[in-house]
């Protein structure tokens, strides 16, 4: 499979037909829908069938395969490209997979400060949970991936970082145990909640809870904290989540209350140790073991 056909292939994706991709392309449409063809060979899978509207092209299960390797493969050459022009130098991009906590001040300290020596570097941040993080991590799509604790570290060099994030629920303020200072597993029992996945699939609670997940009442779970917290204004439920992270000013609407007794996440910044690090991802590091 050559590149240009890879990238050929995602703009008929998201041009949704190989008439408009064409004209993005400035290539012909026979030219183009050869391509395609021979490509559909060279894998031996049909990868469009015809949409429901008779100019759309829609993916099959083996297209939809394609259409995310083939963005992860174009990444990969992109970075790698950009990676060997800059490798005298401390520039370019580096790229971050983290779960989202508090404690990633500390990351964007350390950011800081190499910005402020080298103004050429750029970060680029993917926000995840820790399985979708750690395959970023193998595959090379991510520099660093930031992972919540206890995680199976065994594959990478890593560093822990400082602080942590105090769990607890998040709801509304007319929501009764809002009147509550601290929530305990007890008063959880018929919560309907949202829950983080990695929480759930890292099985983080099981301490704090009798019966572990088993116990909660869960209708939902989430990766990004935001999304979540707008089902919760909404009066979906309350989620289970760490602090700090969404507005809880009296504006808001909502309330974030600790559990009691008190669990705190601890994280780690890790990276593959089989893979050598640019100069600027090297560079990142020293700043980050200053910053800690």
């Amino acid at each position: 499979m050559e590149l240009k056909v890879l990238r050929n292939f995602i703009t008929v994706v998201e041009e949704e037909g190989v008439t408009a991709a064409a004209d993005v392309l400035r290539i012909s449409q026979p030219a183009l829908s050869r391509q395609i063809k021979e490509l559909e060979d060279e894998l031996g899978a049909t990868l469009f069938t015809r949409g429901t509207r008779s100019r759309t092209l829609e993916l099959t299960r083996e297209g939809r395969l394609l259409y995310r390797r083939a963005q992860e493969i174009i990444e990969l050459a992109d970075r790698t490209a950009s990676e060997i022009a800059t490798e005298e130098e401390i520039a370019g991009d580096i790229h971050i997979a983290a779960a989202q906590s508090t404690v990633m001040r500390t990351v964007a300290k350390a950011m800081m400060q190499l910005r402020a020596k080298h103004p050429q570097v750029r970060v680029h941040l993917h926000d995840d949970y820790g399985g979708n993080i750690a395959e970023r991590l193998d595959n090379g799509l991510a520099d660093f991936g930031v992972l919540v604790q206890p995680t199976d570290m065994s594959r990478y060099d890593f560093l822990p970082l400082p602080g942590g994030d105090v769990m607890g629920v998040l709801m509304r303020h007319d929501y009764p145990l809002a009147s509550h200072e601290r929530i305990t597993a007890a008063d959880l029992k018929y919560v309907p909640v949202i829950a983080p996945y990695g929480v759930l699939v890292r099985r983080d609670l099981s301490g704090w809870l009798k019966q572990g997940n088993e116990e909660l009442n869960i209708i939902g779970t989430m990766n990004l904290l935001y999304n979540a917290s707008c089902f919760v204004e909404e009066g979906y439920g309350c989620a289970i989540c760490p602090a700090g992270l969404v507005d809880t000013s009296w504006q808001s609407g909502l309330v974030f209350r600790p559990l009691e007794p008190e669990r705190h996440t601890q994280l780690a910044i890790a990276w593959k140790k089989s893979q050598p690090l640019t100069p600027v991802a090297a560079a990142f590091l020293d700043e980050l073991r200053t910053v800690i």
